[in-house]
């Protein structure tokens, strides 16, 4: 507009006074444009109340431009022209700074969005701007006008309130990619309880890697004070990966039992092998009832803290947080001192039951320390409690379970301490699921970098033997490593045949000079027909590489190649090949805007190369906003074109929420009690 321009040039603010219109077509007729200084403040009545009035901003100028039609030609004529002013003009150099003048085009819009979405400040993403345009006199907008567009993008985003909001963004997911899945349970009044959702990459690593699975809740996430829980797993680079997300009401065994069974139907029904949890009594009882075919495994970190806090007697605390005082204040006590007190019976006792839960291979072994460390303990309500559950956590108890060396929730709790890194407890719902998004791209990110280092870097291989040559290309380098770490152990075992056929007693020797120290014997049979070796210490079993007993047995039958019968698909570089099919039967598409960002990617380089040699030249930069302009109307007629030719597809219902459902949908509120992020366990 040409009086916005003119002020601007001038450096004077503008705001238009009244404008007239017709009644009939309303069309305008007449109007006034003015500086902003013109005219009086008008008295307040509470002027008289106010410590520090705001300045004054107007002196009565009388600068302004009229326009009226001319109604046989239908063009507008300047009626009034006044362009004498009263007061100050801004500077050329502050003049940017007007608000007539400041402006946040659809570009810059895309750009600051762009910035939050990806962790980046406002102050820092307005001064990257203000860089990229030579200063921040050559942009548009401030940094107030820069947060106020991000606040009222978060408005817009919360229109239809925190439930509503949530259900389009959902939808919008599923426009994006129809695999995106949510569910929501509602409670008997429909408001919306517990939340659950899974995008295609989920899905895809799920298929692939949801052999082993662990699932833990966290609290202090956001604004409404749920328990936010994620199942993760292991890929071939024993990196993280997620399987699904969830926000919970509540921690009953009515919401966990909704919850696994709607993460089963997600996953197409597949069932994992090993699934760890805490010692939740409900979580306990919900994966026994839908999990019917996977191992439960008990935390052991979170077991151990447990145990702290039972075995551990009155007096010993104590004189432990004595001995905290004491170590704050520099004083030293005497070794003689702490053992006539009696201090050294919690740590026995502890590292009893740490042998009992890592160390004993044999179950009859296991009893016997248990009830050893029985007559340590003055309490044995814990004790009875954990003992009724040691198949979820004694180690002879799990030789044949496949847990991949997962022995903990320590991957969920890895992932919901970066989390909260990450998110604060004041997030609304839309921000909190945003978050959530980068948290997670962010973990993918690190599994394209293990791909990439995979395919740049050679493995390092100690012995040009056959078996590690063919190990190095079918495995993973971290899954390499550990093999050819068995495969060195397998040189120095030795054994011992028995009266069967191709049985033996292997025990794998040191690898110090003196070899004299041997560790435990193993029994493993061999079949040189079916070219398998049977260990009986089941590290195949846990954790799908072959150990050095097993190695060394095919070695003594002549088997030079690793039988394909032990090569763990999962651990292998191809282990993410094949097609997977969602529960609605497509073949699933992680990414539907590869193609597109690709060719974005593409063009802006062209544009921005082309930009940078035009931009020195008047001549040339004239010549490219021509050609931009004409460019410009040809796409969008090509667009247009496109868009009535395209065939419409049908939709299923259930993909996105009726309208009536997103302006009536109401989350079920929490009661926030307390500021912590540490929930009180019910414990089995």
């Amino acid at each position: 507009m040409f009086w916005i321009s003119y002020g601007g040039q001038k450096g004077f603010e503008v705001r238009k006074m009244y404008t007239n219109k017709r009644k009939s077509d309303g069309k305008v007729r007449s109007c006034r444009y003015v500086c902003a200084n013109e005219g009086h403040r008008k008295k307040d009545k509470r002027d008289h109340l106010t410590k520090c009035p705001r300045a004054e901003t107007r002196t009565d100028c009388q600068v302004r431009m009229g326009l009226i039609m001319d109604r046989e030609k239908e063009t507008y004529k300047v009626a009034d022209l006044i362009l004498e002013h009263n007061h100050m003009l801004q500077l050329p150099q502050t003049s940017h700074l007007m608000v007539s003048q400041r402006k946040i085009s659809e570009l810059q819009g895309f750009e600051i969005e762009t910035a939050d979405d990806a962790g980046i400040g406002p102050k820092a993403a307005h001064e990257l701007a203000c860089v990229q345009v030579g200063g921040s006199s050559n942009l548009s907008y401030t940094l107030r006008d820069h947060k106020n567009y991000l606040r009222a993008k978060r408005q817009r985003e919360m229109a239809y309130g925190q439930a509503g909001s949530m259900l389009m963004y959902f939808q919008d997911k599923i426009a994006e990619n129809p695999s995106f899945q949510y569910a929501l349970q509602m409670d008997i009044e429909e408001q919306i309880a517990n939340i659950f959702w899974v995008d295609a990459k989920m899905l895809t690593d799920y298929a692939y890697f949801g052999d082993v699975v662990s699932f833990d809740t966290t609290f202090g996430t956001n604004k409404e004070s749920r328990p936010f829980g994620v199942f993760v797993g292991f890929n071939q680079f024993r990196e993280t990966v997620v399987f699904g997300a969830v926000l919970l009401y509540d921690e009953t065994f009515e919401s966990f039992k909704w919850l696994f069974e709607t993460f089963l139907k997600a996953h197409n029904g597949k069932q994992p092998k090993t699934i760890y949890t805490d010692q939740d009594f409900a979580m306990g009882k919900a994966v026994k009832e839908v999990f019917l075919e996977a191992w439960h495994g008990l935390c052991t970190f979170h077991i151990m803290q447990n145990a702290v806090k039972h075995l551990a007697e009155p007096e010993d605390e104590d004189e432990g947080s004595k001995k905290k005082c004491s170590k704050k204040k520099g004083i030293k006590k005497d070794p003689k001192h702490v053992d006539d007190e009696g201090s050294e019976e919690e740590p026995s006792i502890l590292s009893d039951f740490s042998a009992c839960m890592y160390e004993y291979e044999d179950e009859a072994t296991f009893e016997h320390a248990f009830q050893l460390m029985r007559t340590k303990a003055s309490k044995q309500t814990w004790l009875d409690s954990i003992y009724k559950v040691r198949e979820k956590w004694a180690e002879c108890y799990m030789q044949d379970v496949f847990t991949l060396g997962m022995r903990s929730t320590q991957l969920s709790e890895s992932l919901n301490s970066e989390l909260k890194r990450h998110f604060k407890s004041d997030f609304d719902i839309i921000r909190f699921l945003k978050h959530f998004e980068r948290v997670v791209a962010d973990k993918r990110k690190k599994e394209l970098d293990a791909e990439f280092e995979s395919r740049r870097k050679q493995p390092r291989i100690k012995m040009k033997t056959p078996m590690l040559l063919q190990a190095s290309k079918l495995y993973t380098p971290i899954i390499f490593e550990a093999f050819q770490g068995e495969y060195e152990r397998s040189l120095v075992a030795c054994t011992t045949t028995l009266e069967g056929n191709n049985e033996y007693l292997v025990a794998i020797g040191s690898l110090d000079e003196n070899f004299t120290c041997f560790e435990k014997e193993y029994k493993v049979t061999g079949d040189p027909l079916k070219q398998t070796s049977t260990c009986s210490c089941g590290q195949f079993n846990r954790l799908g590489i072959l150990c050095g007993h097993a190695l060394k047995v095919l070695d003594l039958m002549n088997i030079k190649s690793l039988p394909a019968q032990y090569v763990l698909k999962r651990w292998t570089r191809e282990a993410c090949c094949g097609i997977v099919q969602d529960n609605e039967g497509r073949n699933i598409i992680e990414n539907t805007k590869l193609d597109d960002m690709l060719r974005y990617k593409d063009m802006t380089r062209r544009f921005l190369n082309l930009a940078l040699r035009a931009a020195s030249n008047p001549g040339c930069t004239l010549l490219v906003n021509n050609t931009l302009g004409m460019l410009s109307k040809q796409v969008e007629e090509e667009i247009n074109d496109c868009t009535d030719n395209v065939e419409h597809v049908t939709v299923p219902i259930n993909v996105a929420p009726p309208s009536e459902l997103v302006s009536t949908a109401r989350l079920k509120k929490k009661e926030v009690e307390t500021k912590t992020s540490k929930r009180k366990k019910n414990i089995a």
